[in-house]
């Protein structure tokens, strides 16, 4: 069985019209197994089957290729159709499956409570974690942001000369206004664009922590007036600003306690490994163990269901492509039949037969294809008649065959007018035919002023831009001038 459509290449029958390619045993082993899984999937399922825009396809395909081989040729397009999509909705699995698998073991957490940290001067990063218990109960996720190593104080003071600081303060965080926090503030310790190291100082560190931490459970429920001192240094200049604050109590979840834990937790595991590579994050929580590992966005399953929208999408863009084909052929066969009439009536008009016209016509295409320009439809539907013609076929039959093959209301009309000479010895068919040039002619002149309208249709979006862009050139100036 053969698995593919294409356009004749071989000597004999080189140019537009429909040719089956090798046989499945020459394909690489994947494009066979799939040509075969695609074929069952076809006979099984859908050939019994009406299938959307299936009138329309076999309309396409008739035009389009040798409509003595229709149901094969359909059948091959369908499954050709149906390789793209099993092959679009396989690449999509896999990948799908690779993102799913680069998702689980790209960690940055090691021996499962062990992050390593980034060497000195590669800046911080932001891990997500997942914290459960021993059985396997969640206990939260945390966004921990590990600092890289530092560098020990003459380190630091060696690198303070060279490096500028940038620090930016953003203290409200989730807070409405600062008469009324109820959540932790954001002590930031930059401010982007400034030489600025920013240092907080609370006034009461038992409500406030250094880091932002409001201590929810000592506020009293009427609230409580506060303040945070920012410190900004350079070199050895120092600037203080005193910020005021109300803290608004807020009863905590049994849930958010074990959170701020763990955090405590998380701080203290920090603070104590500065300087060493890796941080140790908390292996236990109220005598409960606690395993890490880091939360990840997992997209494999919207990269699957995308892969796969893709691959149903393309079963319906092959109709599409396949009507542009039937479309481009059609207008190509109507642009070359004023010239295919022109030729019968000249060649009529010199006394040679209309039999003799087509084989002349024939052989001065093969020998211009051969030569290398470009196989025109037409052209080959008329190499295919006159090679009918020569293989025994009657010229009434040939030509009937021609005018159903080329599918235009002009052909059809000519190939009447040809056989009708041949039943009744029409006297008149070189006045018919020299009238039937003139309608083509004109009716090819309507089609070129319709597509010259509509590119200027599509020239008019550029003609206004151009002039707006015009416009714009001379108000300028002559705005800036007053």
């Amino acid at each position: 069985m053969r698995m593919d459509i294409k356009k004749i290449t071989d000597q004999n029958d080189a140019g537009l019209l429909a040719k089956n390619p090798a046989d499945i045993s020459q394909d690489s082993f994947i494009t066979r197994n799939l040509n075969k899984l695609s074929l069952l999937i076809y006979r099984k399922f859908l050939k019994k089957r009406q299938l959307p825009g299936a009138e329309n396809v076999r309309a396409c395909l008739s035009a389009l290729y040798d409509t003595r081989n229709l149901k094969e040729v359909e059948e091959n397009y369908y499954v050709n159709k149906i390789s793209v999509v099993l092959l679009v909705l396989i690449a999509g699995g896999f990948l799908a499956l690779m993102l799913h698998f680069s998702t689980i073991h790209d960690t940055n957490v090691e021996d499962g409570n062990a992050i390593r940290r980034k060497s000195p001067g590669q800046g911080e990063h932001k891990i997500e974690l997942t914290a459960k218990n021993s059985e396997g109960e969640m206990l939260g996720n945390f966004d921990v942001t590990v600092d890289e190593q530092r560098y020990s104080v003459k380190e630091a003071q060696a690198l303070f000369e060279k490096a500028s600081k940038e620090l930016g303060p953003a203290i409200l965080g989730d807070n409405k206004g600062l008469d009324e926090v109820t959540t932790n503030l954001n002590l930031v310790k930059k401010l982007e664009g400034y030489p600025f190291e920013i240092f907080w100082r609370s006034e009461d560190y038992e409500l406030i922590a250094y880091d932002g931490e409001i201590a929810l459970e000592n506020i009293p429920k009427e609230g409580v007036s506060t303040s945070v001192t920012a410190t900004f240094k350079y070199d050895d200049s120092s600037w203080q600003q005193v910020i005021n604050i109300t803290l608004m109590p807020r009863e905590l979840t049994a849930e958010e306690k074990a959170r701020k834990n763990i955090e405590k937790l998380i701080q203290k595991a920090d603070m104590d490994s500065r300087y060493d590579e890796e941080i140790v994050l908390p292996e236990s929580y109220e005598e409960d163990e606690i395993t890490w590992s880091e939360r990840k966005e997992d997209d494999s399953l919207i990269l699957l269901l995308l892969m796969w929208i893709a691959g149903f999408a393309c079963f319906s863009l092959k109709d599409k492509e396949l009507g542009k084909k039937a479309q481009k052929r059609k207008e190509e066969l109507l642009k070359d039949y004023p010239q295919l009439v022109s030729q019968l009536v000249l060649y009529l008009g010199a006394g040679m037969t209309v039999r003799n016209i087509f084989s002349r016509l024939a052989d001065e295409y093969v020998r211009k294809r051969d030569s290398g320009m470009a196989p025109g439809y037409m052209q080959e539907e008329l190499l295919r008649m006159v090679r009918a013609l020569r293989a025994g076929q009657s010229e009434a039959k040939a030509y009937e065959e021609f005018g159903q093959r080329c599918q235009c209301q002009e052909y059809t009309r000519l190939c009447t007018l040809l056989s009708q000479n041949l039943r009744k010895g029409n006297g008149e068919i070189l006045c018919l035919l020299q009238e039937e040039s003139k309608k083509a002619f004109n009716s090819r002149m309507d089609a070129a002023r319709k597509r010259g309208e509509e590119a200027g249709t599509k020239l008019l979006l550029p003609m206004i831009l151009m002039l707006l862009i015009v416009m714009i050139i001379i108000m300028i100036p002559a705005y800036l001038t007053f």
